[in-house]
């Protein structure tokens, strides 16, 4: 039974997890873009404020000016009394807005250049309450308030714009922050989905080489752990079945094998105790008078009938012995042009002069093989070609490298009947020949496909009705550390 783990060892706690995290991260962001935003409007709207108090206090310079000038008009006096305290309260407006919007201290820069310009607009108040006013003292007090009305106007300006910008620097490093804690986060769910990833697919491969499952690595999370547990159960029912498979398979085999070896058997003996006793009532009767006794001739040929049944027989059960021996293999790097061409060597008479061989072959290329039993595989597949043909064709013989598999392939293609296609998937099975009765014993493409498995390589067949048949041999371009090179040809 596997640990228990808590939901943050999981990888689904992991990620249900980050993602809170990177909500809440989101949530806060957004406050305080929100937060960030109405900042700068406030700001900007304090700009459009600290504009309209330097806009007061020059329409009050007017009208002191009007009020100087023209002396008898009291609507100027009104007019400009109006203005003052539209100065006074818009000046106390604009320095609560600051406060509120920049977050500054009463006593900075700017504050302070408010709290001058609201305490010069008292004096001007008091200065204009004076009967009568004292023009001179007045003038110097307007001068004054527009100086520290363009000190404050520049100072808030100030203020404001480089609180804009620092509200802008504070909101792009929020979004900086988030973007890295989201890549951080990626990179450490990654991380562990790529380890148990690993780890599955590591479980897979040893699976598929029928091996024990390696133990996983610490700290590997729950989900993967449940898989591994899965893969270890999978392997364990794959080898039961493979088991159950392998004697079913064993236990047809031997079926067909006795089958097989009864009836290749069968014929023969049959034939040579029909021989006998035949030989033997002609010999009876000839003793009883009953017909002469055989001629010298007619028994010769009697005993060769006999004779060719028994080393019919005999050529069975050594192509049996051929069949199941033992023999170990002698594997070192041969030209395979070279083993070709001693193998059309040895069968170009029994072929026949009507055949045609065409090799295509390429020089120089070197395959770890056992030379001399893939010569009998190719004689094997040349003699059948050839009988396919009956003796009248041509068989065409090729070689390619196929670099990526790692596999030399060599094509063994004749222009003969051809194979049926539901004799197609029998051909290497023992026992099966397509040839008549007493002329095989269906062990030959047996024999050639175990040689051809002990190199750890492949023997296939195609073929279409009417067009011919082409036997493809697959050897590796290099030995395989697991190849067996000490069994028989089964």
């Amino acid at each position: 039974m596997l640990p228990h783990f808590s939901v943050w060892h999981t990888i689904r706690g992991k990620i249900a997890l980050g993602t809170s995290l990177f909500l809440a991260m989101l949530l806060l962001l957004g406050g305080i873009a929100c937060y960030d935003l109405e900042r700068i409007d406030r700001a900007t709207r304090l700009i459009d404020m600290v504009d309209d108090l330097r806009s007061d206090v020059l329409e009050m310079r007017r009208y002191e000016k009007n009020l100087q000038l023209f002396s008898g008009r009291k609507g100027d006096l009104a007019a400009l009394r109006s203005f003052v305290d539209l100065a006074r309260d818009r000046a106390t407006s604009v320095g609560q807005d600051y406060n509120a919007a920049m977050g500054r201290r009463v006593g900075d820069g700017a504050h302070h250049n408010l709290d001058l310009l609201l305490e010069g607009i008292g004096v001007y108040e008091a200065l204009l309450k004076a009967v009568p006013t004292d023009g001179a003292a007045l003038t110097d007090q307007g001068q004054r308030l527009s100086e520290l009305a363009d000190s404050a106007v520049r100072r808030m300006r100030q203020g404001i714009f480089t609180a804009v910008g620092d509200l802008r620097t504070q909101l792009l490093g929020a979004i900086a922050a988030l973007l890295a804690c989201g890549v951080a986060f990626a990179w450490h769910i990654g991380r562990h989905i790529m380890r148990a990833l690993g780890a599955i697919e590591n479980a897979a491969r040893s699976v598929g080489a029928g091996q024990p499952l390696p133990p996983p690595p610490p700290q590997l999370e729950e989900e993967a752990r449940h898989v591994l547990q899965t893969l270890d159960g999978m392997a364990v029912e794959l080898e039961k079945r493979h088991a159950l498979l392998l004697q079913e398979k064993k236990l047809a085999s031997l079926g067909v094998l006795t089958s097989g070896v009864a009836h290749q058997l069968n014929n023969p003996l049959n034939n040579i105790s029909v021989g006998c006793q035949l030989l033997g009532e002609d010999v009876n009767d000839a003793r009883q008078g009953l017909r002469p006794m055989p001629s010298a001739d007619d028994v010769t040929a009697q005993l060769n009938e006999i004779q060719a049944e028994v080393v019919r027989a005999r050529d069975i059960v050594r192509g049996l012995l051929d069949f199941a021996r033992d023999r170990p293999f002698t594997v070192a790097q041969h030209d395979l042009a070279g083993v070709v061409r001693r193998a059309v060597a040895l069968v170009r008479h029994d072929m026949g002069a009507a055949v045609r061989i065409v090799e295509d072959v390429p020089a120089g290329l070197q395959l770890p093989m056992d030379a001399q039993r893939i010569q009998e595989v190719l004689i094997n597949l040349l003699l059948n070609a050839s009988q396919a043909m009956n003796g009248s064709g041509e068989v065409h013989i090729s070689a390619r490298v196929d670099e990526p598999a790692g596999m030399a392939e060599l094509r063994v293609r004749d222009t003969g009947k051809g194979i049926a296609p539901e004799h197609l998937g029998r051909v290497f099975d023992p026992f099966f020949s397509l040839k008549p009765v007493g002329e095989g014993t269906g062990l030959g493409l047996s024999i050639a496909f175990g040689i051809v498995g002990k190199h750890k390589g492949t023997l296939e067949a195609q073929s279409e009705p009417g067009l011919g048949a082409c036997f493809t041999l697959r050897l590796p371009l290099a030995a395989r550390r697991d190849a067996n090179v000490s069994g028989a040809e089964s």
